[in-house]
């Protein structure tokens, strides 16, 4: 039996997934609840229309109705926003209210006495800053004032008296400043207020002037300025039983509510951490990967201790000891060790011993212990400097008796708190109160409610994965290591919970992926394998796992979600860009690369170095075979997919945070994931903008975020339009996003509305429950976790949407038909396909392109150079450049460069450019002939009306070496506008942590485009004036006062360390006054001879000798110089600059690459550094390096290393060509013994750092 909500197919066009759904009604009867009752909604949520008040005072913000004094707009008297819907008379009443610098109130039974200034008098509950007040009743402009304090039960007498009967309610705090629910029922002359579920007086009015019916109010109070806002208003008029029952239910309710608040979990707020002293992330002076340091600290303690705790956590993990004793590990940073360790120290010396280990990139350790001593005193121990550390294993060294002399101090990264690592398990802010995860601060949209109705004990772990089973029972996992839980809802009452990591399951924990289908629960184990969870025995009882074959990778970046597919035959999985792929049984994706015409840099502060094509992906599995065929690839990290109701596929991606402000930063987005994608994730600077032709766009951009689950809202009994939604979940803002799908052509233009909101609210995934809900966790990296319910109150429609129109349905079912050719040999599949190159839907043409690729490039090649249609050329010209051969690039070339490129649509262009692009990264560098043919063709073509144009004939332009391109590029830097972004203030707003640098980065916003541009150039040589070069740095250097992610600085700075690289020596001397540089290439050190003996170097035994032993910094410098490297490369400032500048090698390339580039120089030649000969009008030839100069005129850096440099006018050149031998003499290393290869190769790989990590062995 197959279950999966989100997938049906109600449009008949899922037929097998239809069979089976009478299985499913049959075994999975609703639970019988009583229907809730429907509220009548006062506010939509954007407009004040239903509503009159003194203009000036009231507005909507941020989908509240707020009503605002200021001392230059003060209100004389107390004034109301009056709801225009007539005067009421029994009811309920509910909204969500909070306020600052004064009183205010919800006016009810009143009339309007002052219509000019829209005062009210009659019955008031007041929200008051004094807690007595908050919640009394007032009586607004009547002889009566307070008719009930807080907490009063009062009686009043047909003679007006007043009697205190009883108490009601709970001493619980109110915040003013929090949200608070506010509930008013009014039936007859019994009237109750009640805030955040407790009531706070209940009255018998009998008094022969209280009102029975009249208008509602909002008040906005007289005196110093103030402000109040109001959310989620809801009004239900009550009759008959209905009154009496709401009624009785009301004066039981608080019981209930002080039952579930006993319940509640203790929070620890983490401020103890940020207290003074604060602890410094330390590690060694440099990182690199897969290192291991260790870590101790020795400490007197004098005085009997009563109590200790320790926080402790390194990137990437930990193992900690206190005097010898293991106080625990921890095998990812965002999940620290926090342990109370008081009978792990003693009084006298102590050793706080940790081992650290780093995976990639950038890594530290950072440690806090609080000591409660007898005596009342507190000492806190914190990492910093002062602790050793040693990148050596030594016998004995987590012993108080260890000599820890020779060891290093510790280098500081920044106080906890600092970017990237936050403060890991404490980073989101509170709302204040012991409970930061109460409903009443938790915003859903006009209409609908949100409940908690299961509080995650500590023991229980923090939950990031559910999924539904078919009697409508959740399944829940720990991030961590507390196993797998079965949740059963009861209604009103405390669901059932039971672990499902018991006897042979008791290893199960660590999901990120779970459903429910074929009778099983199929479990994507973090830093495991899928497993497939059954029932053996019949018992309702899972019992048996079942590894199904693929791949283990762990961490947040590893194996994510499963779903069942929309045939409803198998399964699809998805991984983010870490997780390794399973073996494959086929690809619907022909083909990936990196597709980077100029070279990349990788991210600065190291992440996801090495990363390559294809990141992220969907498979899918055949759960018979246990096989998988490649569905879509090209994401960062997608944690979720889902399906919509007509079976399309959508995932939520995840931004890189840290580019925030880069050009290439791409914001979470939702994605339509069809066939055969590819998303263009590339690590570091390499992602691809949207428009590329081999990629597809987004369906919305969000925004800053860390995408969790996503669920469709097929199933839900909300408004029509939420049930055609798909809801993705951000766990770093606390948002669960509507995504309002509207068919465009065969995919989707998206709308994200922010349903469900907090702070905090780290929610981690959702399903969608049989009585129509969402149910949604919070949680993830130890946080504190709870389940919360979401369900629609309102009186809209709940309806089930209406078809899609029939022209969608055609789009889409065309797309479909060419998908079906993805990943097979079909000899019909190039006829039905090529038309569709053409099409303006960009899903339909990539749908096509993927179907002929997926055939042999022999049976269409010849007809993408046949092809008259500009479109059809573009696409079959990308076609052609992903699959085809080598000698396709010629005649591929010449049928792009046919196009008159400049009269194309701006795709159209884009396309041509992207599509000449692929020609030289996938099948063949251009000639110097065609450089030229292709230069004539683009250069009149810059400057482009269109932005996007300008900066892909700036990429082309720039690896071609045009010399024009300098001169126009920096015009666009000089001349540029203001730089745009989309308003996150907001979203900011809902993490103050991460927030707060999103906001920074809008308040102080990059110039992303022109950064683009600047980046770019870095790599050109030619046409550069002393002028252009001193713009270009003065805007590197204006660009690096803007604010922008973690890796930004870096970017920035290794873009100008690179551009400095193609300086002349006489440029980097004149610049000194905007680069800050002291140039001087000319070493001031003493050059000694080679020793030798030589030998003839093979790459293996010159590896072996470069690994041998501790290198010596000054003889590799020495060595730079007299084996001849600096005569070509520049390497820390000192050498020539004919070849490449070298001082970049520790972040490009590894040992092995380096010395197989010198043994065998032309294996790789750089387009800007190959030999070429030049045919000069007098018959002779000259060979070497070429540079071309101004106006044409060729440089010639002749073979020989002792030989000076030729000029050539550009009247003389004849013909220039590519020679395929490197200007690199061979047999460099011939003459050096192994000592010297080691200590030049260690020289070459410190980039001529003397404190580089090989010197400190």
């Amino acid at each position: 039996m197959l279950l999966h909500f989100g997938t049906a197919a109600r449009y008949g066009c899922l037929c097998l997934f239809l069979l089976n759904l009478p299985a499913v009604v049959a075994e999975s009867p609703e639970p019988k609840t009583s229907p809730e009752p429907k509220f009548q909604i006062l506010f939509d949520g954007s407009s004040l229309a239903g509503w009159r008040g003194v203009e000036g005072f009231w507005s909507v913000v941020d989908g509240a109705i707020q009503g605002q004094t200021t001392a230059e707009n003060p209100t004389k008297g107390n004034t109301f926003l009056v709801w225009q819907g007539g005067e009421l008379g029994d009811f309920e009443f509910r909204c969500k209210v909070r306020f600052e610098g004064n009183n205010s109130g919800v006016q009810y039974r009143s009339e309007v006495v002052d219509a000019s200034n829209f005062a009210m008098a009659g019955y008031q509950a007041d929200l008051h800053p004094n807690p007595n007040y908050f919640g009394m009743m007032y009586g607004e402009r009547t002889p009566r004032g307070i008719i009930a304090t807080r907490g009063q039960r009062v009686v009043i007498d047909a003679d007006g008296k007043k009697n205190v009967v009883g108490d009601v309610g709970k001493e619980e705090p109110l915040v003013a400043g929090d949200w608070n629910d506010l509930r008013i029922i009014a039936v007859g002359n019994r009237l109750i207020h009640q805030v955040n579920g407790i009531t706070t007086v209940d009255i018998t009015d009998n008094d022969p002037g209280a009102k029975a019916t009249g208008q509602l109010g909002l008040q906005l109070h007289a005196g110093p300025p103030m402000k109040v806002e109001f959310r989620s208003l809801l009004l239900r008029p009550l009759e008959g039983q209905d009154a009496k029952k709401t009624l009785a239910d009301a004066l039981d309710s608080s019981a209930s509510a002080v039952s579930q608040a006993a319940e509640l979990p203790q929070v620890d707020d983490g401020k103890w951490l940020l207290a003074e002293p604060k602890p410094t992330w330390v590690w060694a002076p440099q990182s690199h990967t897969n290192q291991q340091v260790w870590v101790r600290q020795t400490v007197q303690l004098e005085d009997s201790i009563k109590s200790a705790r320790l926080y402790a956590t390194c990137d990437n993990a930990v193992k900690m000891w206190i005097n010898g004793k293991s106080v625990g590990s921890s095998k990812e940073w965002k999940e620290p060790i926090e342990k109370e360790i008081t009978n792990l120290l003693s009084t006298g010396p102590n050793v706080i011993a940790a081992e650290c280990q780093n995976e990639t990139g950038v890594a530290a350790f950072v440690c806090k212990i609080e000591i409660r001593f007898a005596n009342g005193k507190s000492r806190s121990i914190v990492s910093n400097q002062d602790w050793k550390l040693s990148e050596k294993l030594e016998k004995g060294w987590r012993q108080v008796s260890f000599d820890d002399a020779t060891w290093k101090s510790a280098k500081g990264f920044g106080d906890l708190g600092k970017q990237p690592w936050g403060i890991p398990n404490h980073e989101q802010g509170s709302a204040g109160g012991a409970d930061p995860l109460n409903a009443k601060n938790i915003s859903v949209p006009p209409g609908f409610a949100i409940e908690r109705v299961y509080s995650i004990p500590k023991e229980q772990g923090s939950w990031v994965a559910m999924a539904l089973d078919p009697q409508g029972r959740i399944y829940a996992c720990d991030q961590g290591g507390q196993g797998l839980y079965r949740v059963t809802m009861q209604g009103s009452q405390k669901p059932i919970v039971e672990k499902v990591s018991v006897g042979t399951l008791s290893d199960l924990s660590s999901a990120q992926g779970l459903v429910w289908a074929f009778d099983s629960l199929w479990f994507h184990r973090n830093g495991g394998n899928l497993v497939r969870i059954t029932d053996s025995d019949g018992d309702d009882v899972l019992d048996h796992a079942e590894v199904v074959p693929g791949g283990r990778s762990g961490g947040e970046h590893g194996n994510h979600a499963v779903i069942v597919t929309e045939d409803g035959d198998a399964i699809y999985m998805a991984g983010g860009n870490h997780a390794e792929r399973g073996e494959l049984a086929g690809s619907k994706v022909p083909t990936w690369y990196e597709g980077l015409l100029l070279p990349r840099m990788w991210d600065s502060n190291g992440h996801a170095r090495g990363r390559l094509a294809p990141g992220g992906w969907v498979t899918r599995l055949d759960i018979d075979a246990k096989t998988q065929t490649l569905h879509a690839i090209g994401f960062r990290n997608e944690y979720d997919i889902t399906l919509n109701g007509v079976g399309d596929m959508f995932t939520y991606d995840a931004d890189m945070e840290w580019d925030m402000g880069a050009p290439w930063y791409r914001p979470t987005r939702i994605c339509h994931v069809v066939s055969g994608a590819d998303f263009g994730w590339r690590s570091g600077s390499g992602k691809w903008p949207t428009y590329y032709e081999d990629s597809l766009p987004p369906v919305v951009e969000i925004g800053p975020g860390s995408p969790t689950g996503m669920i469709s809202g097929e199933g839900t009994r909300f408004p029509t339009r939420y049930q055609d939604a798909v809801f993705a979940l951000d766990w770093t803002f606390g948002t669960i996003y509507a995504i309002h799908l509207r068919p465009e052509g065969s995919s989707y233009r998206g709308e994200a509305e922010a349903f469900v909101y907090g702070t905090p609210l780290p929610v981690t995934d959702a399903v969608v429950g049989l009585d129509g809900a969402l149910y949604f966790a919070v949680g993830g990296r130890g946080t504190e976790s709870a389940l919360f319910k979401v369900h629609y109150i309102g009186d809209e429609s709940t309806a089930a949407p209406a078809p899609p129109q029939r022209k969608h349905i055609a789009a889409r079912e065309q797309r479909r038909t060419l998908e079906a050719f993805h990943g097979i040999a079909d000899p019909a599949a190039v006829a039905a396909a090529w038309p569709f190159l053409a099409s303006e839907d960009r899903f339909l043409r990539y749908a096509a392109r993927i179907a002929i690729e997926s055939q042999d490039v022999n049976t269409w090649a010849a007809r993408v150079l046949e092809d008259a249609d500009p479109q059809t050329t573009i696409t079959a010209a990308v076609a052609l450049a992903r699959m085809g051969e080598a000698d396709h690039a010629g005649p591929l070339l010449d049928r792009l460069l046919q196009l008159q490129i400049g009269e194309l649509s701006e795709s159209q262009q884009l396309g041509a450019l992207r599509a000449l692009a692929l020609v030289f990264t996938e099948l063949q560098k251009p000639t110097p002939e065609q450089r030229r043919r292709v230069l004539a063709k683009l250069e009149p073509l810059m400057p482009s009306r269109f932005a996007d144009v300008n900066v892909e004939l700036v990429r082309v332009l720039v690896y071609l070496q045009s010399a024009k391109v300098a001169a126009r590029a920096m015009d666009l830097i000089t001349h540029r506008g203001a730089p745009e972004y989309p308003d996150w203030s907001t979203l900011a707003a809902r993490n103050s942590r991460y927030g707060r640098g999103v906001q920074q980065m809008l308040d102080n916003p990059p110039p992303a485009r022109e950064i683009q541009y600047a980046f770019m150039l870095r790599n050109l040589r030619q046409g550069w004036t002393l002028p252009l070069r001193r713009a270009y740095f003065e805007f590197l250097n204006e660009a690096a006062k803007t604010s922008g992610g973690a890796s930004f600085p870096g970017y920035l700075s290794r873009t100008r360390d690179e551009a400095l690289q193609f300086c002349t020596d006489e440029q980097r001397k004149a610049l000194e006054d905007v680069t800050g540089e002291d140039f001087n290439p000319v070493p001031d050190f003493a050059i000694a001879a080679i020793e030798g003996p030589g030998r003839a170097w093979e790459i293996a035994s010159a590896n072996q000798a470069a690994s041998g032993g501790k290198p010596d910094f000054e003889r590799g410098r020495s060595l730079y110089f007299s084996a001849k490297c600096a005569s070509c490369h520049r390497l820390a400032g000192l050498g020539g600059n004919i070849g490449p500048d070298l001082t970049s090698i520790p972040n490009k390339f590894d040992q092995n690459y380096v010395i197989e580039a010198i043994i065998d120089p032309s294996k790789v030649i750089s387009d800007q550094y190959g030999s070429s000969t030049v045919l000069v009008a007098d018959g002779s030839l000259v060979s070497g390096l070429v540079v071309e100069r101004a106006g044409g005129d060729l440089t010639v850096y002749p073979n020989q290393p002792d030989a000076k440099p030729i000029e050539i006018e550009a009247g003389d050149v004849e013909e220039v060509t590519a020679s395929p031998v490197s200007q690199m003499p061979l047999e460099l290393l011939n003459n050096l013994n192994a000592d010297e290869v080691r200590d030049l190769v260690a020289y070459l790989m410190s980039g001529g750092n003397p404190e580089d990590k090989r010197y400190q062995k």
